[in-house]
């Protein structure tokens, strides 16, 4: 998230344009700023490998609700855009940190890219043996 705006002026301007720019800003931060207690703090999390993404790809896997699927290892790639960074790998341990992530990418609107399910209401976990 930006919180500065550069501006460049020149000679010309007159006092009425600065304060309107200033009034525009004003409305701009009243308008779109987000109460920070509704945001997530993490920006990264830090993946958990449990088994390598070769081994995960190749493994028997079972589908399972987004929210259920705490503990079990990811047989599938979960990532959103923007920024278009992995949340998830094959191989990693799924942890309630990143189901959390994964709804909150989802509410916010974040295009969700990698899973079988288009929807990503339900992820590719290894199977248990």
């Amino acid at each position: 998230m930006f919180r500065e705006v550069l501006v460049i002026s020149n000679n010309k301007a007159i006092i009425q344009d600065i304060e309107r720019l200033v009034g525009a800003l004003a409305d701009i931060k009243r308008l779109y700023s987000k109460d920070p207690a509704k945001m997530l703090n993490t920006e990264y999390i830090n993946p958990k490998v449990l088994v390598s993404p070769q081994v995960a790809f190749y493994s028997q896997k079972e589908s399972m609700p987004v929210r259920e699927t705490a503990g079990r290892i990811c047989g599938e790639f979960v990532m959103c855009y923007p920024p278009g960074i992995p949340i998830l790998a094959p191989g990693e341990m799924i942890t309630p940190e990143i189901i959390e992530y994964i709804v909150y990418a989802k509410e916010k609107g974040c295009s969700m890219q990698g899973t079988e399910d288009p929807e990503v209401e339900n992820l590719n976990v290894l199977a248990k043996k």
